[in-house]
């Protein structure tokens, strides 16, 4: 697995809801700011959400970035509107695993995450390629992923650190073309953007 197949992984097994039925299924239509930690490393963007769909915005290395999940499809879209191209991928594994609720929940009590009421969950789960993934989540009485605390494992042994945190929440709805597959750009393999979002390879 690449460094950026790694990252990409990461961001979307983060991305923004999760419910007791599955991580795309907040049934609140909703922006925050989102802030990922990676192995130390923050990103920060706003972020958008409507039941089965989500957009993520920010900056990695000058350039930015457009994440769009949904979850009707599976599919997931990575945009750099600046180069005016985009790819396409399925939903990584254990990203499936957290859409389709297949992930062992543990309640350990109530706490506040950005002045919202949460209920604080131990997770612990094995994907089919071999990542496992365990740490804590803090999830909304709305079903929203407040929070998130915890590591990721690949098959090889290599550990990620990785941290969520939302802010700023407000309900309301949202425009159906934020969540739109991207038009009139060039489409690439995955391979081809690792050189151009900052030389994150092998």
């Amino acid at each position: 697995m690449t460094r950026f197949s790694l990252f990409l992984g990461v961001l979307l097994m983060l991305a923004g809801p999760a419910s007791a039925a599955g991580l795309l299924d907040a049934p609140i239509s909703f922006t925050a700011q989102r802030s990922v930690t990676v192995n130390g490393q923050t990103y920060v963007g706003p972020m958008f959400h409507v039941p089965g769909q989500e957009r993520h915005e920010q900056t990695l290395m000058g350039m930015p970035q457009v994440y769009i999940l949904d979850d009707e499809s599976g599919d997931g879209y990575m945009i750099l509107p600046g180069l005016k191209t985009y790819i396409k991928f399925p939903f990584p594994p254990l990203l499936s695993a957290l859409v389709d609720g297949d992930i062992q929940k543990q309640p350990r009590g109530d706490e506040i995450v950005s002045g919202i009421p949460t209920t604080k969950y131990r997770l612990d789960h094995n994907s089919p390629d071999g990542m496992h993934g365990e740490g804590f989540a803090w999830v909304s009485k709305r079903g929203v992923l407040m929070k998130l605390d915890g590591t990721m494992t690949a098959p090889g042994g290599h550990k990620t650190k990785v941290a969520l945190i939302l802010s700023d929440l407000k309900e309301g709805p949202q425009k159906p073309s934020l969540f739109a597959p991207p038009r009139d750009m060039n489409q690439l393999p995955i391979e081809a953007l690792a050189p151009l979002i900052g030389g994150i390879g092998h």
